[in-house]
């Protein structure tokens, strides 16, 4: 009995080391009730299969795990994005039908929206699901095929799903500008973003600032079909001046 316990702890293990990037050895003790010793043995576990380092007192998420599904760097700005995060749930209405998109910032949006009961959240990104694995909302997945690097759902499937609804308010994330609007790295993604783009009356950008430096390689959108953008105050001047007015910028 003790093998698949011992597996399914492991398993949960890396998922909480994963959504929080760093955590020690006496909060995930006293998480799932087990003794100092028995988390150690975990972690040697989960180290052995590269998916986190064991640092003095607890653990973080492997590097070369976080940059084989992600295109971007998970802890990258973490404290910008959790300020983005606060104001976009702000945003969201009483009963509101969400449609979450995938990205880090995304994400921490997701963790803050286990504080509310009353939504409908719908969502292409695994990880994003994963972040709302005990929530009290509806939580709906796309599914689809998984794109690792992104763990996100792509293809036909992920498409007709988001288009089988209409939500009041979606929140978007990018890897980078054009001059004329968001981007990303993934050809494979463009379907399912343009389809939130359809299904969704307002359409909100959270994107730190450092994002208006990069080229992303696929544009999803003009900035034309983007209701708000939200990021930090960082921003350039030119960057700010750079943007149409039909959009309402929040700067947090």
């Amino acid at each position: 009995m003790s093998k698949p316990l011992n597996i399914e702890r492991r398993t949960k293990l890396a998922q909480l080391i994963m959504l929080k990037g760093s955590i020690s050895v006496k909060e995930l003790a006293n998480e799932f009730n087990v003794s100092t010793e028995t988390i150690r043995k975990d972690l040697i576990s989960l180290e052995k299969d590269n998916i986190i380092n064991k640092s003095h007192g607890g653990a973080t998420i492997s590097s070369s795990y976080v940059e084989s599904h992600f295109d971007i760097k998970l802890l990258k700005n973490a404290d910008i994005k959790a300020k983005l995060a606060q104001k976009a749930v702000e945003m969201i209405p009483e009963k509101g039908i969400v449609i979450l998109d995938t990205g880090t910032t995304v994400l921490q949006i997701a963790k803050l929206l286990n504080l509310r009961d009353d939504l409908v959240i719908i969502t292409s990104s695994l990880i994003v699901a994963q972040a709302l694995e005990n929530t009290k909302n509806q939580l709906l997945v796309t599914g689809g095929q998984l794109r690792k690097k992104s763990m996100s759902f792509v293809g036909c499937w992920a498409v007709n799903a988001i288009g089988s609804i209409k939500a009041d308010i979606a929140f978007m994330g990018c890897d980078g500008f054009h001059e004329d609007g968001p981007c990303s790295r993934s050809y494979r993604e463009l379907d399912v973003k343009q389809q939130i783009l359809k299904n969704s009356k307002e359409i909100i950008l959270v994107s730190d600032s450092s994002k208006f430096s990069t080229n992303g390689l696929y544009r999803f959108a003009t900035f034309n079909q983007i209701t708000h953008l939200i990021t930090d105050t960082n921003i350039k001047d030119e960057q700010l001046e750079s943007l149409p007015s039909n959009i309402e910028i929040f700067l947090v």
